[in-house]
């Protein structure tokens, strides 16, 4: 849930005990399906308003 919710997984990776960074991603990463789609949601806005401001962003939600 951590990974999902954007957390950094470097410290997660200390918190768990891992050896790397990527034994932690090997493990856990493929939780959740649906984090493409998210994650390419959140680009979308970010680009919105690097292109016509917040306001119109928020207003194409």
């Amino acid at each position: 849930m951590a990974i999902s919710a954007g957390a950094n997984i470097k410290v997660l990776q200390r918190m768990l005990g891992h050896a790397s960074a990527a034994m932690t991603l090997d493990r856990y990463a493929d939780l959740f399906e649906d984090d493409l789609d998210t994650v390419a949601g959140a680009l979308g806005l970010a680009r919105q308003d690097q292109l016509f401001g917040k306001k119109m962003a928020k207003e194409s939600l």
